[in-house]
């Protein structure tokens, strides 16, 4: 999950510099993954809807970024699959990883991302 730095309730509300920041993000999230963990494809989405379950809404501009594959994939001792690739992702088959194992995968992202300059 990506979040703007700052309190904002709509993408419209983004300036053009955090528009440019984020597809900056985006190329650079992108291509860490591709390197560490070989992800085919990227399902990108901003949704803000739990915030409106409340009274008054308090939205806040965040995006999910959710890598597919094509094959299965090997890590830390388990095995990763994507039965649904090339459709929309099932949101059924999140789960919780354990924390040594989120650990590693922020290892392997960090360790594969590259900060581009301005």
């Amino acid at each position: 999950m990506i979040h703007l730095k700052r309190h904002a309730g709509d993408l419209a509300d983004l300036t053009q510099a955090e528009i440019i920041e984020l597809f900056r993000l985006v190329k650079n999230f992108e291509d860490a993954l591709r390197h560490a963990f070989d992800a085919t494809m990227f399902n990108w989405s901003c949704y803000m809807n739990n915030a409106y379950k409340e009274t008054p809404p308090n939205p806040h501009v965040h995006w999910w970024a959710v890598p597919r594959y094509d094959h299965i994939v090997e890590f830390d001792g388990r095995t990763f699959e994507d039965p649904n690739f090339g459709n929309p992702y099932d949101h059924g088959r999140w789960f919780a990883p354990p924390h040594e194992l989120r650990q590693n995968i922020a290892n392997g992202i960090k360790a594969n991302f590259v900060l581009l300059g301005n």
